[in-house]
C-alpha cells in the first residue's frame, strides 16, 4: 500500500469529511484525517492538528510523508460559521473567522505545494460556499473568509496549474446532509447535499486528465434556487 496514492482530508468530520474519506478509500486512496479533534477514520492516519497554526500543519505535513512519502490530493474542508450583523461583530470575530477558514488555507497549501511540486503532479479542492459568491445579511465574517478563499484558489491554480498540480473550488451551495446545519437551518435530508454524492464530485475533478482540468465548479441539490 505505500504506493497507493495518498488524500489528505483537512478539517475532517462528520458529513463531507466521512463522505470524502469513504469515497477515495472505495477507490484504493490511503487517508490522512486532520482535525482539531483528531477524529479518526477507519484505516487512517488520524491526526490531532490545529491547520491555523503553521507549526502544527509543517509537523503534520512531515509525519504523513515520513508515513507515505507522497501526497497526492488535499481536500481543505474548513469553515467557522459565524452569523451576526455586521455591527455587532467585532474584528476579534472576523479574525477568528478568517484564521479558521482561511489562514488555515494557507498554511495548508505552503505545506502540501512543494511535495506536490516534487513529483509533478497533484491537486488541491478548496470546499466554498454560497457565501464564495454572494455576500447575505448577517454574514460579513463568514461571506468574506469565503470570498477570499475563493480568490486564493484562483491564484494558486493561475501559478501552479502550469506546474502540474491541479487546484480547484468547489462552491457547496446547500445544506450538507449529517452535520449540526440541518438542524440549525431547518434542512431535511431529501433537499439537501449527501456527502457521498458530493464527495463524487470532488473525485471526478481528481480524476480529470490534464488537457481538461475544471478549476471551479458548483454543487447543488434539485431544490436549491440560484
Amino acid at each position: 500500500m505505500m504506493d497507493a496514492p495518498v488524500v489528505v482530508i483537512g478539517g475532517y468530520g462528520p458529513g463531507l469529511g466521512q463522505g470524502l474519506a469513504e469515497q477515495f478509500s472505495s477507490v484504493g486512496y490511503q487517508i490522512v484525517a486532520l482535525s482539531r479533534q483528531g477524529r479518526e477514520f477507519d484505516g487512517a492516519l488520524s491526526l490531532a492538528t490545529e491547520l491555523s497554526d503553521r507549526e502544527q500543519v509543517v509537523d503534520a505535513v512531515n509525519q504523513i510523508l515520513d508515513a507515505f512519502g507522497r501526497i497526492d490530493v488535499y481536500v481543505h474542508n474548513v469553515a467557522s460559521l459565524h452569523i451576526a450583523p455586521f455591527l455587532e461583530t467585532p474584528a476579534e470575530q472576523f479574525e477568528a473567522v478568517w484564521q479558521a477558514s482561511f489562514l488555515s488555507a494557507v498554511h495548508m497549501a505552503q505545506a502540501v505545494i512543494p511535495p506536490m511540486l516534487a513529483q509533478n503532479s497533484g491537486t488541491i479542492i478548496f470546499s466554498g460556499a454560497t457565501a464564495a459568491i454572494k455576500g447575505g445579511k448577517n454574514f460579513a465574517a463568514f461571506s468574506s473568509s469565503k470570498f477570499a478563499l475563493r480568490a486564493l484558489s484562483q491564484s494558486l491554480a493561475r501559478e501552479f496549474q502550469p506546474q502540474g498540480i491541479h487546484v480547484a473550488h468547489v462552491i457547496l451551495d446547500g445544506l450538507m446532509n449529517g452535520t449540526s446545519s440541518i438542524d440549525r437551518f431547518g434542512g431535511k435530508k431529501e433537499t439537501s447535499i449527501l456527502p457521498a454524492e458530493a464527495a463524487s464530485a470532488f473525485l471526478s475533478l481528481v480524476k480529470q486528465p490534464r488537457s481538461a482540468w475544471s478549476q471551479e465548479i458548483d454543487i447543488r441539490p434539485f431544490s436549491e434556487g440560484f
